[in-house]
């Protein structure tokens, strides 16, 4: 493992150029433990937040059980982990699930600083929620999209994203036929 930079200065480079960042945080190349630390603590850190908005509303009623939701958002983390090392591979990229796990789990600390600011924003300013989050999510993509063409040595952003949209909406398809003949509307999820 290589001396570990100032993770602020990662996530700048992050956001700046992800590509950049990516590569410079794939160098780490830390120990396989410390990469499910930062992906578990930052599913932990990111499900208790989506909860303090509610809370300090006064509405947890639309939320499902915390528990539930966690085990949720670990088994979708870990299978869009999957996917990115898997289907980069199929198209000829190099990268790896332990590559991928890595760069997920900073993205998803990048999210959460992402809904830090949005709850800051619900609080003092209401009328920002809907920009801040829009802001976040497209962050969160450009981010994603320039960590994966970094893990696999992938060249353009635009195929990038097409092979991420498209594999969203397959696998989205394939997840919805598997819940309908389990008996489950998913259309309620």
């Amino acid at each position: 493992m290589s001396a570990f930079p100032p993770p602020l200065s990662l996530v700048k480079l992050s956001l700046a150029d992800p590509i950049a960042g990516g590569r410079a945080l794939l160098a780490l190349n830390p120990p396989m433990g410390l990469r499910w630390v930062l992906l578990s603590a930052a599913v932990c850190v990111s499900v208790l937040l989506l909860y303090v908005g509610p809370a300090v509303m006064g509405d947890l009623s639309q939320l499902p059980p915390p528990l539930g939701f966690l085990a949720l958002q670990a088994v979708m983390n870990l299978v869009v982990i999957g996917l990115i090392a898997q289907v980069g591979r199929a198209f000829g990229g190099q990268g790896d699930f332990a590559g991928a796990l890595w760069l997920v789990g900073w993205m998803q600390w990048i999210t959460v600083a992402f809904l830090i600011v949005q709850i800051a924003a619900i609080l003092v300013v209401p009328v920002l929620n809907m920009p801040v989050a829009v802001f976040s999510v497209g962050m969160s993509i450009w981010v994603l999209v320039g960590y994966v063409c970094a893990l696999h040595g992938f060249r353009s952003r635009v195929a990038v994203l097409a092979g991420m949209i498209a594999v969203f909406l397959a696998f989205s398809m394939v997840l919805s036929m598997v819940l309908v003949l389990l008996g489950v509307d998913p259309s309620g999820i």
